[in-house]
């Protein structure tokens, strides 16, 4: 087309026209112009970014990102406030270019941490309210920053395992009360003018005094919250893989890895001669020999534990579980007694699992059959110092989540790992907990299967008869007669704690000789002995008078923290019990020790509202 002039005009498309000609005059819409909402709401990033660091460094392999996010998100923040009226073409278009690659490593990231991908997650929403800073003319782009800090902030409650948690909740509350005020009067159109907003003050005095307010309305809540089950998804927390160098199977799978007895490597893997790793080797296999008690690692997580070790654990947290009931988290049993301690007979016979390449978990095939209601309890442990290559669960676990290609299985339930459970490790179980049905269990059956009848009544000959007539003499003193195998193990086990004592000097507690036996030592000459000792004598007796029984080993429940749901276990919650076997229900436990209840806590406890319970059993014991 011609013009007037002569030249011509090339042709153009209505539509494309009348938009490059309203391009040049539209206002950038809704431009929040209060300085203290950004700071404030740009604060409240940061708290949420370094609190998703601080909660993920204490179980995790986790990279600290806030030296990066931080100062990063705040330059973008300083260029958004400065840009702030402009339409930043090119920088929307670096962002959004920016973005994409993000999103395309975060696919990265999720292949290879399928194990748990709240951590990818977490590190996506860093990244993007980085770039996000960089563009926050609006409120309502504000708005998006204060929910990511939000969900941040939630990431790392999911993480948190202590009570660091607590401090960057108390500054994420008191920074929202203001942010939530200044945004409420941007909305309605109100200027601020200093730090009064047409008579609202925000002194520090006053959000001072509403944050005192919702802090204690919080924490009155959260006590009488009920603890509902949490874990309804299978995709549990677990780390990531291991890689084990070596074969597992076999050998590997047999012996356990207890740095309390081959701290110097001069005993072997399965030498109980001593505890320190420096003994002689005497009675090497037979769980025998005078030895030192090691002063970290519990000695009884082991193919063979000696009960003639002398000394005391020095305490130190070694686990934090989170689980939908309190248990005993159970590690090993032994059907073969040796006169001074324990074995598992059949140690040959271990299996080894695997698991598929897509998968962290293991099914893990029942031991044992049992008609027992049972009810479904998840667990997730993290180490916190190393613990021998053995693997706590609660009873009867069914499903585990494990960061290694294979685990073990013994012919007593126990599991195994192929190497020691390093400090940082998390892994998650899921067990079918059987009920504890007293009036069902007083009913059982006597009649054994011959295999429970082969490897659970095995006493040495020497004592058997002096132990059961023994064990008889103490029966006939109750008062009414004690017809079912429940109530004799019952009351033999609270016969025990009433009747013999613990040494008030571990350390000076005399050794067993050569030939003497434990549990012959402990009733008719000493009559007093280690925690564990009483375990050990009760297992025996119930085996004298007919009853298959075996000691176990593992940690009782530990410390609860209802702030953060987790119980603290140390290397002084190790104990042994004795589990009794009941026909068509499986195992059970005992526990005679001084000072713990006649039965280990589980499933039968009202576990709804812990933490309230808690806290006045807290109340109480004062």
């Amino acid at each position: 087309m011609a013009t007037s002039s002569g030249t011509q005009r090339s042709p153009s498309i209505p539509i494309i026209s009348q938009g490059s000609q309203q391009l040049p005059a539209s206002p950038v819409a809704e431009v929040e112009d209060s300085l203290l909402l950004r700071i404030l709401v740009q604060a409240l990033v940061i708290v949420g970014i370094i609190a998703t660091d601080l909660t993920a460094t204490e179980s995790t392999d986790w990279q600290i990102i806030s030296f990066w996010a931080v100062p990063a998100s705040i330059v973008g923040a300083a260029l958004s406030w400065q840009r702030r009226r402009k339409r930043n073409i090119g920088i929307k278009f670096a962002l959004a270019a920016g973005m994409l690659l993000t999103l395309a490593a975060f696919f990265g990231r999720l292949v290879g941490e399928l194990n748990d991908t709240r951590l990818a997650l977490a590190q996506l929403l860093i990244q993007l309210q980085v770039l996000h800073s960089f563009d926050l003319p609006r409120r309502k782009d504000l708005g998006y920053s204060m929910v990511i800090g939000l969900i941040l902030l939630g990431v790392a409650a999911t993480l948190s395992q202590t009570l660091t948690f607590a401090p960057a909740l108390l500054v994420f509350t008191a920074l929202s009360l203001p942010v939530l005020v200044l945004d409420y009067r941007s909305r309605l159109g109100l200027v601020l003018q200093g730090f009064k907003l047409k008579g609202v003050d925000l002194a520090p005095k006053r959000l001072g005094l509403f944050l005192l307010v919702v802090v204690s309305l919080g924490l009155i809540i959260f006590a009488c919250l009920p603890r509902l089950p949490g874990y309804q998804l299978r995709t549990l927390p677990v780390s990531a893989e291991t890689r084990f160098q070596g074969r597992f199977e076999g050998e590997g799978s047999r012996n356990i890895i207890n740095p309390g007895y081959v701290r110097r490597g001069r005993n072997g893997a399965g030498d109980t001669g001593t505890g320190d790793g420096t003994g002689t080797g005497e009675g090497q296999g037979q769980g025998r020999g005078q030895g030192k008690l090691d002063d970290t690692f519990y000695y009884g997580f082991g193919q063979q534990i000696n009960q003639n070790l002398r000394g005391a654990l020095k305490p130190k947290i070694v686990l934090r579980v989170r689980s939908q009931a309190e248990g005993f988290w159970r590690v090993m049993a032994f059907d073969r007694y040796t006169g001074q301690g324990w074995e598992v007979s059949r140690n040959d016979q271990v299996q080894t699992l695997k698991r598929p390449s897509w998968t962290y978990q293991f099914s893990i095939p029942p031991i044992t059959f049992s008609r027992s209601k049972t009810r479904e309890v998840v667990q997730t442990y993290t180490a916190v110092a190393e613990i021998p290559s053995v693997i706590p669960v609660l009873t009867q676990p069914k499903e585990l989540y494990f960061p290694t290609q294979e685990v073990a299985l013994d012919t007593e339930g126990s599991l195994r790992a192929p190497t020691g459970l390093a400090e940082g490790l998390t892994y998650s179980v899921i067990s079918q907990v059987p009920y504890r049905d007293r009036t069902l269990l007083r009913t059982a059956s006597t009649e054994y299967p011959v295999a429970i009848r082969k490897h659970y009544l095995q006493i040495p000959p020497e004592i058997a008869p002096k132990i059961q007539q023994e064990t008889q003499r103490i029966l006939a003193k109750s008062a009414k007669p004690l017809t079912s195998v429940y109530e004799q193990s019952l009351y033999l086990a609270q016969y025990l704690k009433q009747n013999y004592t613990l040494p008030q000097d571990p350390f000076g507690f005399p050794f067993l000789g050569e030939t003497d036996d434990l549990v012959e030592t402990f009733l008719f000459k000493t009559q007093q002995g280690y925690p564990d000792h009483f375990s050990t004598v009760l297992t025996v007796m119930l085996r004298s008078i007919g009853i298959p029984t075996r000691l176990a080993t593992g940690f009782g429940p530990g410390q609860f923290n209802p702030f953060t749901g987790l119980y603290i276990v140390r290397n002084t919650d190790a104990y042994a019990v004795t589990e009794v076997y009941f026909p068509k229900y499986g195992w059970f436990a005992f526990d005679p020790i001084p000072g713990h209840e006649l039965v280990p806590p589980s499933i039968e406890e009202n576990q709804t509202f812990t933490i309230l319970q808690k806290f006045w059993k807290w109340i109480a014991g004062w």
